[in-house]
């Protein structure tokens, strides 16, 4: 490392260990990962305030703890009163620890707060539809021979004239998906893809079992990272480090 650029990171570390000596109580979601239900705002200021005290560099693995789906379109989703934000959280151990080591998914609906936690994408999607928008599994899928997108990721024609014919009235409306039947390697469900502001929701995936409604069979919590933020960067060091 250059000496300018090792003068500009050890000047740095300096400002951020005389912010940790000086922080005092932390007010807001937990500076680790979580499974409790916090407000979207709460979780990105938790995990900018986790960034100013330890570096941006590695951030989201060092700190294992939620920050918003950059790949997802955040915050422009919406029905009926209720609310979609998408996060992930990687549980990744560093090199030589033992972890759990997974990538998680969270969706949550803000207004009810409520939140679903999963290690697939596509679940925590369709829980949160089935939260939001009753009835969405009854509607028509898209058939593979209709091109549903052009190359700048909007509607094409043929595809809302299809829509606007099959979809029932109620459901033409804003944050309201769409099912397109895909090849059988094609399953995430693309955020932003339906003529309503809604997802483009992959017809392979929903063919395998339907899960249980969640107040009969509730999904099992993933293991809870609950590390306090040290002086240092935390790390996971054993499968111990993981609790409720």
């Amino acid at each position: 490392m250059p000496a300018a650029n090792q003068l500009t990171f050890d000047l740095d570390e300096l400002v951020r260990e005389d912010l940790r000596a000086n922080a005092g109580a932390w007010q807001g979601a937990p500076l680790h990962f979580t499974t409790d239900y916090y407000p979207p705002g709460e979780l990105v200021t938790a995990f900018q305030q986790w960034q100013l005290l330890y570096g941006n560099y590695g951030s989201i693995p060092r700190s294992h703890m939620w920050h918003p789906d950059y790949l997802s379109r955040n915050g422009q989703l919406s029905f009926d009163g209720h609310g979609h934000m998408k996060f992930r959280a990687d549980l990744s151990p560093e090199r030589e620890h033992e972890g759990p080591g997974e990538l998680l998914y969270m969706a949550v609906c803000e207004p009810c707060e409520w939140h679903d936690v999963s290690d697939s994408e596509n679940d925590v999607v369709e829980a949160w539809h089935d939260h939001a928008i009753p009835g969405w599994r009854e509607l028509p899928v898209i058939p593979a021979q209709i091109r549903v997108s052009n190359e700048s990721g909007r509607l094409t024609p043929l595809a809302q004239k299809w829509v606007t014919a099959h979809y029932p009235a109620e459901m033409q409306v804003p944050g309201v998906p769409i099912i397109t039947e895909r090849q059988r390697y094609a399953t995430r469900h693309v955020e932003g893809r339906s003529p309503w502001g809604g997802y483009d929701l992959s017809s392979t995936a929903l063919t395998r079992a339907e899960p249980p409604h969640q107040e009969d069979t509730p999904r099992p919590a993933p293991a809870t990272l609950q590390t306090a933020a040290p002086d240092r960067a935390p790390t996971v060091s054993t499968p111990h480090a993981l609790s409720r």
